[in-house]
């Protein structure tokens, strides 16, 4: 299963309560960073996800709209939706299997908004894995499996509130040495813990195991 909550759900549904959890997995070979670290160009912060997850960007406008008002950045959303903020510098990308690298190659700073919920409990924080893949600083709500990936203010930020996350957001906006000393730490994590070939041993170890049974 996909987050330690699906995976404590299976465990008791399991005749012989067995379940194990395996985290998404990312192609560290297509998912390359591109990212020069520096502030010669207005900073772009990126959100990318479907029309479930466009709520979740919805309940930071507030936030982006109040960090606007000191730093100056860009919103990218790579999406299959709308997203509506005319206060801010918006870019909106129709997200397209062929581009995806490239769009998310352009982000400066990933934004991962979450909601304490049972559904966010179940999400495996592919979002996360991929903005970090990239060497792209994530900032995360800290709240489920997001946890378990970022160590706060090592491989990425964890936050609690608006007043954390504009702090946070300023601070990387302004920092070009920070986004590089967490940008680099976010991919050396994807490339030990959850890479395709990481993630491809630890299946073969779980079929190994089932054939002792």
């Amino acid at each position: 299963s996909s987050s330690p909550t699906l995976n404590d759900y299976c465990i008791k549904l399991n005749k012989n309560s067995l379940s194990t959890y395996v985290s998404s997995s990312i192609n560290t070979d297509l998912f390359v960073p591109k990212n020069n670290y520096k502030n010669d160009h207005k900073i772009v912060l990126g959100w990318t996800g479907t029309f479930s997850s466009i709520p979740f960007l919805e309940s930071i406008k507030h936030v982006l709209i109040e960090l606007n008002k000191v730093c100056d950045f860009k919103l990218r959303v790579i999406s299959n939706c709308d997203f509506i903020a005319d206060e801010l510098d918006l870019e909106l990308i129709s997200w397209t299997k062929e581009k995806e690298v490239e769009d998310l190659q352009g982000i400066d700073i990933g934004l991962y908004p979450l909601e304490d919920s049972e559904w966010v409990l179940g999400k495996s924080g592919l979002k996360a894995l991929q903005y970090m893949s990239f060497g792209i600083p994530t900032v995360a709500t800290s709240v489920g499996t997001s946890k378990i990936i970022i160590q706060d203010n090592f491989n990425g930020f964890l936050v609690k509130n608006e007043e954390e996350w504009i702090k946070i957001l300023k601070k990387l906006i302004e920092d070009a040495s920070l986004r590089r000393r967490i940008g680099t730490e976010a991919r050396k994590t994807i490339i030990d813990k959850y890479s395709k070939k990481v993630i491809k041993k630890i299946y073969l170890q779980i079929l190994k195991n089932q054939t002792k049974l």
